[in-house]
């Protein structure tokens, strides 16, 4: 009798951790429309004294949306030099920054010994992080600044170019992008906004965002795939939005 060989279980690629820590933060989100439910109810029409509630979400959705595309970068960057067996699996663009930033010849730089190289691109990591995110405090994430930070750390080309949908073109979402971002920064600085904010904003705009981090994920999955020919995270997917 012959005895069956057992199947190899496919490994599967695990979710992406960015994305994962997005879902945990937009709880915060979901949990404020909820509240908003129990006061105003859920019937249609404008709804009195839960400004406050709508005004927060807006907060919290753009702090979500920074945290994620903060880890996004962050995530790629350390992906790509811990599989990297050579300096030039980053752009040259990239290796030319990080070795001005030690004040050395470029070529010298990337002949130091064993992997002292990894040192000279974790250096130009933590430059790049405090210019964008810590010094510059990213509280503006827009679409600009978002491809500055990726092209300054891995390379990649500009991610905002990638933000289309059925119904969504690139102009428009970075146009809604930012709009959004005025509209916190009304808030955040004035208080007072000149128009309503009411819930189908605050859930519109959700949903945006989650489309806007689908589909950055998925293109840094393909740009790593492209450097180190490997996929470390599941492509994700929101309605149709891939």
């Amino acid at each position: 009798m012959r005895l069956k060989k057992k199947k190899k279980k496919k490994k599967r690629i695990k979710r992406p951790p960015h994305f994962i820590s997005l879902q945990h933060n937009l709880d915060e989100i979901n949990r404020l429309l909820e509240i908003h439910t129990e006061i105003a109810g859920s019937g249609p029409g404008y709804k009195h004294n839960v400004q406050v509630l709508n005004k927060s979400a807006v907060v919290l959705l753009l702090a979500c949306w920074e945290a994620y595309i903060e880890d996004l970068a962050e995530n790629c960057f350390n992906l790509m030099l811990s599989k990297a067996d050579v300096p030039h699996v980053f752009p040259d663009h990239v290796l030319a920054t990080a070795a001005k930033e030690v004040r050395k010849n470029d070529k010298d730089v990337w002949l130091i010994a064993n992997a002292g190289w990894k040192d000279v691109l974790k250096s130009h990591k933590e430059k790049v992080l405090e210019y964008y995110v810590i010094r510059g405090a990213f509280n503006t994430p827009n679409p600009d600044k978002i491809d500055r930070l990726f092209a300054k750390l891995i390379g990649m080309p500009p991610l905002s170019r990638t933000w289309y949908w059925s119904g969504m073109s690139v102009v428009k979402s970075k146009e809604k992008l930012n709009k959004l971002i005025e509209l916190r920064g009304n808030i955040v600085h004035r208080v007072q906004t000149s128009k309503n904010v009411t819930k189908f904003n605050v859930s519109d705009n959700k949903e945006f965002i989650l489309r806007l981090a689908v589909i950055s994920n998925n293109r840094a999955i393909r740009y790593l795939y492209e450097k180190i020919g490997q996929r470390p995270w599941r492509t994700m997917r929101y309605k149709k939005t891939r």
